[in-house]
């Protein structure tokens, strides 16, 4: 029988921002609303309500998470998987494999799961010296730096 994830030895711990808070000046409030008016514009043109009522809400969902202050959280490495906030649990037999990902103070670690609907995750790194925590994860799962997704390079030059 497996242990559960939370009762084994525990290899690391440590505390860290949920993720980094972008500073957005007044140039990105502009530019980021004229695209959204440029999108609703072309659903009109387009005469498509969907479409107009998808940029709508894609338009406050950004504004309402872009607006969201991090809550610190715990990470722990474990033998059987990385723990975050004694909620969400990855264990090793579900990652294929994992990266980390450095841009400034942007650090964290990419986690390419196996199975499910989501098939990737970011756990950050906060302070924390990135080789150890590479080193202690390379012995239990493959390490595939620089395979970070599209989404997410979008994510960090957009300042989302």
């Amino acid at each position: 029988m497996e242990d559960h994830p939370q009762s084994t030895s525990l290899l690391y711990s440590y505390q860290a921002r949920e993720f980094e808070k972008y500073e957005r000046n007044v140039t990105w409030y502009i530019g980021f609303s004229a695209i959204g008016i440029l999108l609703v514009i072309f659903s009109i043109i387009s005469q498509s309500p969907l479409m107009f009522i998808s940029f709508i809400l894609l338009f406050i969902i950004v504004l309402i998470v872009s607006s969201k202050n991090p809550q610190t959280i715990q990470v722990d490495i474990n033998k059987s998987g990385i723990i975050i906030d004694k909620k969400r649990i990855f264990r090793y037999q579900d990652i294929e494999a994992f990266g980390i990902f450095i841009n400034g103070p942007i650090r964290y670690i990419s986690l390419y799961l196996e199975n499910g609907i989501m098939q990737y995750a970011r756990v950050p790194l906060g302070t924390e010296n990135p080789e150890e925590i590479a080193d202690l994860l390379a012995n239990f799962i493959v390490r595939e730096d620089g395979r970070e997704r599209i989404v997410d390079q979008l994510d960090h030059i957009l300042k989302i």
